[in-house]
């Protein structure tokens, strides 16, 4: 059984403030829940229609293989609506990932009509966890890409236009009235792409984001914004349909070692004061974005007085202005070591007149305190936000009568009765009580169940790892356009060479993350294939069946033993030799090899192969142990992901590898070996 000495295993914060236990003031309150026997615990997208009217989604996520649910949010009587399913609209394979959410993706058409894009967080009925990328090429058992969606409120309909990007999962959207098309993200590749509702067509932006960021903002200059996962704030000009690199960086928080990995945009909203109000991930610091100057300005820090210390790390959960100019949030709190279960404060913030922030209370009731807000709103002075992620219980609606709250902000308190708000406190169980033990049960099996997924997932790597990697972003130092990777080497001292361009071409010296030299306008010829194709025309490489036509040399190397490793136009791998072709076998699900390299004793070669619309991927050839695909590039320190790595070289001294990609954000990925 869970004892004293369990709970205080998984509690993090050393002793708290009294006041961070108190509730918000009840009255004026309504906290909607779905029944317990709802088996979905999340909601992440809920939005106000401009005629009023709340849209949810109900998504499943991880260990619970469901399809989403659409909902409407009645106010006036509090009912949570069931409109549709998503199970009942789609025709959908049964092996598969299932479409199981909506995510930031809900947009109103000027006709009243609602565009909405599925994503998944689910896993397909028979895997043992959510394995998008794993899955990634599997025909029957992966992900076939998002559905975009239209519901019409007026006749209940519901349409499906269809799969616009095959085997990605839609992230974030927004619809544009101007030109009738529907911008969106998407998280495994990181491209943002335009739907046009006129013509059905679909035109691919490129890379803008590492990966997964996903929030989506109109402007007040009409202009859609968005940033990349690790801070790069970009837009998209509506009249000219073209995505804009602005060159604005958010700052990284020095105190939050997770902001150099997560540094996205998560919330933002438009102040009275004419300026685009952010929140981006894990900072502490709330930013504000001048559409005159085009810069980012430091507003300062939204933490209460309760919440300043060292071993207390605050996010912002939504973002919304009251009538009066004040800015209301929701904070949450963690230590450094890991990400606790625990509850929202609600938070306003009158820093437009000098104030400093306040600390309302717990957001909820007292038996039920929010876990995480999705979205946020403020309607006729009331304020309203989805309550997400409870653990494994089902979401919820809370409603604040802000005046209520006004009026009873200095009245006594009560104390949350919640235990998921007392994990990380170390005096959890002295301000709750025995019961904490009893009451908590289910929690400590669910942090033991996220344990176990951590396992799983590290067991299961799907990226190419190695002891240390380094990502260097050179779109940051050149058009965004030209950044592109064409050829990588090292030369005697370490160093990272790289041409990076498409028409006109810059060379950069890097090491360890850090551009030695850059050479512009460099004259560089594009590699010539020509003559490697004419020196194997004579044999017969390996293809796939029907496809004799790509059997074709894209890239060889020189093996030990006068051999010749070779990849073909369609990804297959073969040693050539005198005693002929000897065929290994795909070495990307598709797409052809891009650049191979070999150690100095020409015992071993890394590769980089895929289709340019697949997630890339890195394998090695040995006597040894043959082929092996080790999977994409990814470096979570630092972010950096690749979808199209191109070319590869390793160091004279075989401990180090360089890879380069032709992904719009172009990057040089070194790679410790030892």
């Amino acid at each position: 059984m869970y004892n004293k000495e369990s709970f205080e295993a998984h509690a993090k914060i050393e002793n708290s403030n009294p006041k961070v236990h108190e509730m918000m003031p009840q009255r004026g309150i309504k906290h909607t829940i779905f029944s317990p026997e709802v088996k979905y615990n999340a909601i992440w997208d809920y939005v106000i229609s401009p005629e009023g009217k709340h849209y949810f989604s109900l998504c499943a996520e991880i260990a619970y293989p469901e399809f989403v649910r659409f909902y409407e949010y009645i106010p006036q009587t509090c009912e949570l609506k069931h409109l549709w399913s998503m199970k009942d609209k789609l025709i959908t394979y049964d092996r598969a990932i299932r479409p199981s959410k909506l995510h930031t993706s809900i947009s109103f058409i000027a006709d009243g009509r609602i565009i909405m894009a599925t994503h998944t967080t689910a896993g397909a009925p028979n895997h043992p966890y959510w394995m998008p990328v794993a899955y990634y090429s599997h025909m029957w058992e992966g992900y076939s890409g998002s559905n975009l969606i239209i519901y019409d409120p007026k006749t209940c309909k519901v349409e499906d236009l269809g799969i616009p990007v095959p085997h990605e999962s839609i992230y974030g959207g927004i619809y544009d009235e101007k030109s009738n098309a529907y911008y969106f993200s998407g998280s495994f590749r990181g491209h943002v792409y335009r739907f046009d509702l006129s013509n059905r067509h679909v035109t691919d932006y490129g890379q803008v984001s590492e990966y997964s960021s996903f929030r989506f903002v109109k402007g007040l200059d009409n202009n859609i914004y968005h940033s990349s996962k690790s801070g790069r704030l970009y837009r998209i000009n509506t009249d000219t349909k073209e995505v804009e690199d602005l060159n604005i960086q958010f700052p990284i928080s020095n105190k939050y070692p997770t902001s150099k990995s997560h540094n996205q945009m998560i919330h933002a909203i438009d102040g009275p004061d004419g300026k685009l109000y952010m929140y981006a991930a894990y900072n502490d610091m709330l930013l504000a974005y001048n559409y005159q100057t085009n810069s980012i300005e430091v507003v300062g820090n939204f933490a209460a007085e309760e919440f300043s210390r060292e071993d207390m790390m605050v996010t912002i959960d939504g973002l919304a202005f009251d009538k009066f100019g004040v800015l209301w949030y929701g904070t949450r709190v963690s230590s450094f070591t890991r990400s606790e279960l625990n509850s929202v404060w609600l938070a306003s913030w009158d820093f437009l007149n000098g104030k400093k922030p306040k600390n309302m209370g717990i957001a909820g009731t007292p038996g039920r305190s929010v876990a995480i807000i999705c979205d946020m709103y403020i309607k006729n002075d009331i304020l309203y936000c989805g309550d997400t992620n409870h653990g494994s219980n089902p979401p919820a609606i809370l409603e604040v009568d802000l005046a209520a709250l006004r009026e009873d902000k200095d009245k006594e308190r009560v104390i949350c009765k919640d235990p998921i708000h007392y994990f990380p406190f170390k005096d959890g169980l002295e301000v709750y009580g025995e019961d904490l033990i009893k009451d908590s049960e289910a929690l400590y099996a669910l942090s033991d169940k996220n344990e176990r997924d951590i396992d799983f997932v590290s067991e299961n790597p799907f990226v190419f790892q190695t002891p240390k990697a380094i990502v260097t972003k050179l779109w940051k130092y050149i058009p965004v356009e030209q950044s592109r990777v064409n050829k990588v080497w090292f030369d005697e001292e370490g160093y990272v060479h790289a041409i990076c361009g498409m028409d006109v071409f810059t060379h950069f010296v890097v090491k360890k993350g850090e551009i030695i030299s850059k050479e512009n306008d460099y004259n560089y010829i594009p590699e010539d294939k020509d003559e490697l194709i004419k020196e194997f025309s004579h044999m017969k490489l390996p293809a796939h069946p029907g496809r004799n036509y790509l059997a074709v040399a894209n890239v060889a190397v020189d093996l030990k033993d006068g051999r010749k490793l070779v990849g073909t136009k369609d990804g297959l791998l073969a040693i050539v030799s005198e005693k002929g072709v000897f065929s290994l076998g795909p070495c990307a699900p598709n797409g052809p090899v891009h650049g191979m390299a070999v150690s100095s004793d020409k015992s071993k070669a890394y590769g980089v192969a895929g289709d340019k619309s697949d997630l890339g991927m890195v394998f090695t050839y040995d006597d040894e142990k043959g082929l092996i695909m080790h999977g994409r590039i990814f470096v979570f320190e630092g972010m950096g992901t690749s979808c199209e790595p191109y070319c590869i070289a390793i160091s004279p001294d075989d401990k180090k590898l360089a890879i380069g990609v032709v992904d719009r954000l172009g990057c040089v990925y070194e790679f410790n070996l030892e």
